[in-house]
């Protein structure tokens, strides 16, 4: 991970611990895979509540760059209703944010919240019905989200791990094609 840059996911219990280390580490003092850089401009910290866990992420700009790391905020689309299919710009940023968090949770093997396994994969076979953005990659991909569902059901963490990455390689070459 990027020494300007921290991102984990925890409990809302962890998180008071979380935030001593951090501490420690602007102090000076050692942290376990934790490094602040010592001359930094800003330091941003966002905790989220997200499918039962928090996601932390902690950004320090450098002293010396002059770019702001905050993020941006985008208007967001209006619901669709439980009838009608979201857009598909729309169903693709919420399955990278649920897909963001299930694969890091489980590099650090470490078992997802299941609701957001359960909205991936509901997401998932929504994303299969719109034709035009890779539908020779669908059947696959709905094969190795299938293989992922299994795996997360019996909480098989080495193919937990082959499936995400397959996902996240499938979603690289379709994206590299049609994006």
């Amino acid at each position: 991970m990027s020494r300007n840059k921290i991102e984990r996911y925890m409990s809302r219990e962890e998180l008071p611990a979380f935030l001593r280390e951090l501490a420690d580490a602007l102090e000076g003092k050692a942290a376990d895979g934790m490094e602040c850089p010592e001359d930094f401009t800003k330091l941003k910290l966002t905790a989220k509540e997200r499918y039962g866990k928090m996601e932390v992420k902690v950004k320090a700009a450098p002293g010396n760059m002059e770019v702001c790391l905050g993020s941006e905020d985008t208007p967001m689309e209006p619901a669709a209703s439980k009838d009608e299919k979201p857009s598909y710009k729309t169903l693709k940023k919420r399955m990278k944010g649920s897909f963001k968090m299930i694969f890091r949770m489980i590099h650090d093997d470490t078992m997802p919240p299941k609701e957001a396994v359960d909205e991936f994969l509901a997401d998932s076979k929504l994303m299969v019905d719109y034709p035009g953005y890779g539908d020779e990659y669908y059947d696959e991909y709905t094969e190795v989200c299938d293989a992922f569902a299994a795996a997360y059901e019996a909480e098989d963490m080495p193919e937990l791990h082959k499936t995400v990455d397959m996902i996240q390689s499938l979603y690289s070459h379709c994206h590299a094609r049609y994006k």
